[in-house]
């Protein structure tokens, strides 16, 4: 919890969007509140949408099945409207049961091409990132509150495999789209 996940799904979204592409950014877990798809929209997402579309109120304690299909229904209706990219964000917590067991499930991981890790230390983003590689998901970049101290940057860079970017940096249009067209390619590109 507030490790800057919504502010980087912003920025990426921003980036994106300055690129020309159309984005759509979906939160699908978590509990409902207009905060984190009101930042998409502003950041320049033209669809946005969570799991109270669906009628959620949050999904603590659903089903690892339900939060499949609810990622896989609203990733198929952006699409359907003409997204090219889909910002995914999922709630907070690794360790947490519906967060773990949906980012471990082959549907998502079948709906995203990597995920962009926001943490809020260094030990976290290093811990993060070795869970991830650990689940088989594809560390984009590691990025959130940890990019606020250079120092911190330093440390995760130092211990990770993978580039470590401020929201300044994911704002930039040529590295959100090399960020997340490098992995999967192509205009339906996914990520988390």
């Amino acid at each position: 919890m507030n490790s800057g996940k919504t502010t980087s799904a912003a920025a990426l979204v921003h980036g994106l969007a300055r690129a020309g592409l159309r984005v759509a950014g979906i939160k699908v877990s978590g509990t409902g509140s207009g905060n984190d798809l009101w930042s998409m929209a502003d950041a320049g997402a033209e669809w946005v949408f969570d799991f109270t579309d669906l009628g959620y109120a949050t999904t603590a304690g659903l089903p690892i099945p339900s939060l499949e299909q609810v990622a896989t229904d609203l990733v198929d209706h952006v699409t359907g409207l003409g997204a090219d990219i889909v910002v995914l964000e999922v709630a907070d917590g690794l360790f947490q049961a519906e967060t773990s067991g949906l980012l471990q499930s082959a549907t998502f991981q079948r709906l995203v091409t990597g995920v962009l890790f926001a943490a809020s230390n260094s030990m976290g983003a290093v811990g993060g990132a070795d869970w991830l590689a650990r689940h088989n998901l594809s560390l984009l970049a590691l990025t959130g509150l940890v990019t606020a101290s250079p120092l911190a940057m330093r440390e995760v860079a130092a211990n990770i495999d993978s580039s470590v970017l401020t929201p300044d940096d994911l704002m930039d249009p040529h590295i959100a789209t090399n960020l997340c067209f490098s992995v999967g390619g192509g205009t339906n590109a996914r990520t988390a």
